[in-house]
């Protein structure tokens, strides 16, 4: 009898603890037999789960809907048509065994109950078969999707915050989602060996978040230069993880890259900038000026341009360690009194960019669908007779509506890649 029972059993997904916060993910099979994946903690799976890169899968889904004649419109549709549909699509999962096999396996098992489906004897069956096998195909890019929102609500610019601020900043933004992962209604860690059974993908995420909130070990972090997720080795604040980018670790490029954003962001160092730039524009004028043209204008030769660029520097470092206050700083460099007005702060934090709002306002928010490929646009501009039309790409748009809240990568990076400038250490100020 239990063999009978071992036979017939479904095919589940489970999870199963190992010990140490580490947990395995097993597909048991329809026979009982069961395959392993290798340990793992929850945080490790969700990075990597939101790093999986189906591009390649993303684009053959999106090649059988648009092209396939099943869906060309018509009266009738030949039987014919559909099974050629069906034999394609059983073939799309096996891309992913190479980068997601837990999605593969997944697949697997929602594919047969979606071709198990009793014809009802409508003229729009065939259609609405091949529609809900196109839905099941996509699981895995849902789930993709959804976890990247969760991650971009719940942990950037969270690196100081403890677990429970970010669980709480989870169920602020997304609250169906936070009672879904609550860490209290799992078992407690440490009475057994727990084997959890899971019905989705999706599911599968929010098991692991819960797990994730249930201890405090590991953190997820954003990295400031490249915008990936990682796991800082330590509890200290880390703003960079030991990836390397365009052949530089993060560490590096992001530390360099940092200076670049204070001065973008801090009104103090704006002025400094503007300092230095109307000094350097006075040398010029002096050097190029002839004798008797001088005498018109303010002396600045090569020592004074020197004697100010050393004092605003040592000034801007004892500024961006807080020995200074701004007005402070300002009244230092201004040896000239070229400024009208010492009182300024540091710039206040802008609020949610455009991007922020539509993935805090829409789980589902994905923006390999929000943007089209290329968007014509009018730029009326006002000093200008003729209004002209502009060409907008994908990442055009997508770069608009994330101003202000981009990776230093693609922040500064495009910038000193395109100048050819080297990647040594260079003044701001």
């Amino acid at each position: 009898m239990k063999e009978i029972e071992r036979v017939m059993s479904a095919p589940r997904l489970l999870l199963v603890e190992e010990g140490e916060g580490r947990f395995s993910t097993v597909f048991q099979h329809g026979d009982g037999a069961q395959e392993r994946l290798p340990v793992t903690t929850p945080a490790k799976d969700l990075i990597a789960t939101a790093e999986a890169d189906y591009r390649a899968y993303r684009r053959e889904i999106k090649r059988l809907c648009e092209e396939h004649p099943l869906f060309t419109p018509r009266l009738d549709i030949p039987v014919v048509d559909f099974e050629d549909f069906v034999a394609e699509a059983l073939l799309l999962p096996s891309m992913l065994q190479k980068i997601d096999l837990v999605s593969f396996f997944a697949l697997g098992i929602l594919l047969d109950k979606a071709l198990q489906r009793e014809d009802d004897g409508s003229a729009l069956f065939l259609l609405d078969s091949a529609q809900e096998l196109l839905y099941v195909l996509e699981e895995p890019i849902r789930t993709q999707v959804y976890l990247r929102n969760i991650l971009e609500m719940t942990f950037d610019g969270m690196e100081r915050a403890t677990q429970r601020e970010r669980f709480e900043r989870l169920c602020q933004i997304y609250p169906d989602i936070g009672e879904l992962c609550d860490s209290t209604s799992l078992p407690e860690a440490g009475a057994g060996n727990r084997v959890f059974s899971v019905r989705s993908l999706f599911g599968l995420r929010l098991l692991e978040l819960a797990l994730y909130f249930q201890q405090d070990k590991q953190r997820i972090a954003r990295c400031d230069y490249c915008w990936g997720w990682f796991i800082p080795k330590t509890k200290k604040a880390t703003r960079y993880c030991d990836r390397v980018m365009d052949g530089f670790p993060c560490k590096k490029r992001g530390s360099r890259f940092k200076r670049n954003l204070i001065a973008d962001e801090d009104s103090a160092l704006k002025i400094c900038n503007q300092l230095r730039d109307r000094m350097y524009a006075r040398l010029l004028r002096w050097q190029d000026a002839a004798l008797d043209e001088r005498k018109n204008l303010i002396p600045m030769d090569y020592d004074q341009y020197d004697a100010w660029s050393e004092n605003a520097r040592l000034a801007r470092m004892e500024y961006l360690k807080g020995k200074l206050t701004a007005e402070e700083f300002l009244r230092r460099i201004d040896i000239t009194h070229e400024l009208d007005s010492y009182e300024t702060d540091r710039a206040e934090q802008i609020g949610q960019t455009v991007w922020q709002q539509r993935v805090a306002g829409d789980i589902s928010f994905d923006p390999e669908v929000r943007y089209p490929e290329t968007m014509q646009c009018l730029d009326i501009d006002l000093g200008v007779a003729e209004p002209k039309w502009e060409l907008y790409t994908e990442d055009d748009l997508r770069r608009q509506e994330q101003k202000g809240h981009q990776s230093l990568r693609e922040r500064y990076g495009k910038e000193l890649m395109n100048t050819g400038i080297a990647d040594t250490d260079t003044l701001t100020c």
